[in-house]
């Protein structure tokens, strides 16, 4: 929802002036777009946009290399690379990614701590002695007789370990873009040799060398040299005195892990048909894609979490383990009516006519696999926090559970039965999560305490937010083409807001104007505004036909559709859901950095968006802002919101007066 349209979404003036005695800051807010056509400008920045591409490769590619790998070596032939890639899967999720987790922590609160741990050391020796013995002793069933893929095992797991450390302090180090790149990467080079080997002579060895060359790319990022470990020495450092944390982060790992690959195996073992293990084994694998996209989303909140707990922020990490819950059920509830309705339609359609899924089957794995990716985000509080005991009793907690819920319904069908068991573990195994993260902040004293009402509010934002971006993804990937066949320039944009305090921020849109917008139209209305205030005369705050707006920009305005890049501030905390609009710097003058709106975090909405939007004057908008910072609470933030909802479905500007308004 909009705030009441200053005119200068995309450009405006660069002169300030004096109302009063009041000095007006001579601050520009120029457009961004033009300044710096960078999309996705601080996503690109920090290198979090290159993590979620990165994510998306690796987990495309891997996917494309295993379906390559059974078309072109055949059921047999493939069967020695299907058990290197469970061994793989297997350590890799246990073992190396807690190591990773702990390298991310280590170097998060002392970054002069470079090496790594005895422990995690000899924890990952052992995982590829491990490994190469059980390749050993299945060599005949599993690996055809194939002695060297014993050898192959070793070097696959040895190479992964290299992986997750070196990851790890990419992470630590902020090197998000190197992170995400480097995990791209490894993918498709794995891809790109797996090509060549079927280019020149298909064969199982080829494929297993793709396994082991693949993940080394990330050596070409340097993370082994000193660049940037030392670049933040502001970090609160203090000795890893948890006792036995990689051993909790194993444990914790092992038993969410078993929820997710246990499904078709309990299937079998409960008496279920080799039809009825196929397909359950088809539906947790399809459902699992979105977790190999989030496992590498890991890494780009752990640093934010550990710096947190460090600094005593419990009311934010609290906000962020309820918030991060909430939005989980949210969608957990959204992606179980897609697995209904599509669902069995799309496990046939991906491995074949002879996979047929019930809806039931389909929407509790989908519904189920969501939760999980819930649990292991609001994990990495439990982590950063050091708290490992909490973070590995919640996920066993979730597999009792799970197994009670087996023993339960005998009379249930077998596969309904073994995902309505995964649902209730992954649902019990979040909300342990959420409590042990919330109990464990709570008893660390809190250096900047919250009131209820502030966590609560952020609570709110995170949840919303969250949930909003990720269900708005393809009605962006729209507007961002519709935006770059109307007219040229960058999607996106940034620009300067003043927020809580005075505190400049910058905000993200969706641009609506011409890219080289006349910055003289803002300036004339700004003169208007002055002039007005000075006459006491009240002007409406938005510009009445601006012609600087494209065609589509004008359809995005009216269902606030550019606005929806605001959610981004929201997540890093710069803007709130609910509160007053946030100023460009010359209206912020205008109104005097005094005012009561800057005492609290402006919003996306708020009481004056409700109650008139661009039809107010400035004085108007004014009384509301204040207004709202005498009486806001919860229940008010609710109220706002769901009138926002309204004023966009409807597509006007909130011009009918709030029927609450009188308590103002």
């Amino acid at each position: 929802m909009r705030a009441a349209r200053t005119g200068t979404e995309e450009s405006g003036p660069a002169s300030g002036g004096r109302i009063g005695s009041r000095p007006v800051a001579r601050m520009s807010t120029r457009n961004s777009a033009s300044a710096s056509p960078l999309t996705y400008a601080y996503l690109r920045s920090d290198g979090t946009a290159y993590i979620v591409w990165g994510s998306a490769i690796a987990g495309f590619g891997a996917y494309a290399y295993q379906l390559m790998g059974g078309r072109v070596l055949g059921a047999e032939a493939f069967a020695p690379v299907s058990m290197l890639l469970t061994i793989h899967f297997l350590t890799f999720i246990v073992i190396m990614m807690p190591i990773e987790q702990l390298v991310v922590r280590r170097l998060t609160i002392d970054p002069t701590r470079v090496h790594l741990p005895r422990n995690a050391r000899w924890l990952g020796v052992a995982t590829i002695v491990v490994a190469t013995v059980v390749a050993f002793v299945g060599v005949e069933p599993f690996l055809n007789g194939d002695r060297r893929f014993v050898v192959f095992t070793g070097l696959a797991v040895a190479a992964h370990f290299v992986f997750a450390v070196a990851r790890g302090r990419l992470a630590a180090q902020r090197r998000f873009r190197g992170y995400g790149i480097a995990s791209g990467a490894a993918s498709v080079l794995r891809l790109g040799v797996a090509v060549a080997v079927t280019l020149a002579h298909p064969s199982a060895s080829g494929f297993a060398l793709a396994l082991i060359v693949g993940p080394l790319v990330v050596l070409l990022w340097r993370p082994f040299s000193s660049q940037g470990e030392l670049r933040d020495r502001t970090a609160a450092r203090r000795p890893d005195d948890v006792p036995n944390l990689l051993g909790g982060l194993v444990f914790a790992a092992a038993a969410s892990q078993a929820l997710l690959l246990a499904g078709p195996i309990m299937v079998g073992m409960l008496g279920g048909s080799v039809t009825e293990v196929s397909i359950a084994f088809a539906c947790f694998t399809l459902g699992r894609a979105p977790l190999v996209f989030g496992y590498n989303l890991l890494a780009r909140v752990l640093p934010p979490f550990t710096r947190m707990a460090a600094e005593g922020r419990a009311g934010e990490l609290t906000a962020w383990a309820r918030g991060i819950a909430i939005a989980g059920v949210a969608l957990a509830t959204i992606a179980g009516a897609l697995g209904w309705s599509l669902g069995p339609w799309f496990v046939e359609a991906a491995f074949g006519p002879g996979f047929v899924a019930t809806r039931a089957t389909t929407t509790l794995v989908l519904a189920g696999v969501v939760l999980a990716a819930g649990g292991l985000f609001v994990g990495q509080i439990l982590v950063a926090s050091g708290d490992t005991r909490r973070l590995a009793l919640a996920w066993f907690a979730g597999v009792v559970l799970a197994v009670a819920a087996i023993l339960v319904t005998p009379d249930v069908p077998v596969i309904v039965r073994v995902t309505s068991a995964f649902l209730v573990g992954e649902a019990a195994a979040l909300t342990a999560l959420v409590v042990g993260a919330v109990r464990s902040t709570g008893e660390r004293r809190s250096r900047r305490p919250g009131t209820g009402y502030e966590v609560t509010k952020r609570t709110l934002d995170i949840a919303v937010s969250l949930t909003l971006l990720i269900l708005m993804t393809p009605v962006l990937l729209v507007i961002g083409i519709a935006v770059w066949v109307d007219t040229p320039g960058p999607i996106f944009f940034r620009q300067d807001r003043v927020g809580r305090h005075g505190k400049v921020f910058q905000l993200y849109k969706v641009r609506t104007m011409e890219a080289d917008a006349d910055e003289r139209v803002f300036a004339a209305h700004l003169a208007k505004q002055e002039e007005a205030m000075r006459k006491g005369v009240a002007a409406t705050v938005g510009i009445e036909g601006d012609q600087r707006t494209t065609r589509v920009g004008r359809m995005l305005r009216t269902w606030s559709l550019d606005e929806i890049p605001n959610l981004l501030n929201v997540v890093r905390g710069s803007l709130s859901l609910v509160g007053p609009r946030p100023l460009v710097p010359e209206e912020a003058a205008l109104v005097g950095l005094d005012h009561a709106r800057f005492t609290v975090k402006p919003g996306i909405t708020g009481l004056a968006q409700v109650n008139g939007r661009t039809t107010l004057s400035m004085e108007e908008r004014s009384r509301y802002d204040e207004a709202y910072v005498r009486r806001r609470s919860t229940t008010i933030d609710l109220e706002i919101l769901l009138k926002t909802a309204h004023v966009v479905k409807v597509g006007g500007n909130g011009s009918s007066r709030w029927r609450h308004a009188r308590r103002w």
